[in-house]
C-alpha cells in the first residue's frame, strides 16, 4: 500500500474509529492500531498492539508497502462506509427496520378534503418502500374480500 492510500484511509475515518482499525502486513501479521502518530515519507508511526497480545501502548514503524490491507475491526454498515466517501442517501436494510413506520425521510402533507393524510417520501428508497406497503395493503384487502365471500357461499 502507498502513502497516499493510507493517509487517504485515515483521513476518511473519522478519528474516534481510528482505534477499531487493524492493519494486516504482507506476511498476514495483524497491528491493531490505538493511535496514530506520524505519517513519515516511508513509514507509519503509531502506539497499538500486536493481533493475539494483551500488549498494549507498544510503538510501531511500519513501513507502507507491507502494508496489504487495512481492515475495521467491527461490523460496519454499507451506508457508513459510503458516508466516508461523501455519499449519502443510502439507506441500509436494519436502519431501514429499526427505523419503524415513517421515519425514514418521509413526512405527512395534507390531503386534498377527505383523503385523510398523504405520505410523501423525499428518497428512492423511502419511494419503493412505500410503493411495496401499498401493494401489500391492496392484496390485502382483496384476499380479506375474497374470503369472507367464499366464507358467506360456504355458510360459515
Amino acid at each position: 500500500m502507498r502513502r497516499e492510500d493510507c493517509l487517504d484511509i485515515f483521513q476518511r475515518l473519522p478519528e474516534a474509529l481510528h482505534n477499531s482499525v487493524n492493519l494486516v502486513l504482507r506476511n498476514q501479521f495483524v497491528i491493531a492500531v490505538d493511535m496514530v502518530a506520524r505519517f513519515e515519507p516511508h513509514y507509519l508511526v503509531l502506539r497499538g498492539r500486536e493481533g493475539g497480545s494483551t500488549d498494549e501502548g507498544r510503538g510501531f514503524f511500519i513501513p507502507y508497502d507491507e502494508i496489504a490491507y487495512i481492515r475495521i475491526e467491527r461490523t460496519v454498515k454499507v451506508g457508513e462506509l459510503k458516508r466516508y466517501y461523501g455519499e449519502t442517501g443510502y439507506i441500509d436494510k436494519e436502519e431501514l427496520a429499526e427505523a419503524g413506520p415513517q421515519q425514514t425521510s418521509e413526512r405527512q402533507v395534507a390531503a386534498p378534503a377527505g383523503a385523510g393524510s398523504v405520505v410523501v417520501a423525499e428518497d428512492p428508497a423511502a419511494i419503493a418502500r412505500q410503493n411495496l406497503l401499498e401493494r401489500i395493503r391492496a392484496t390485502r384487502a382483496n384476499l380479506g374480500g375474497t374470503t369472507s365471500r367464499l366464507n358467506n357461499k360456504t355458510g360459515s
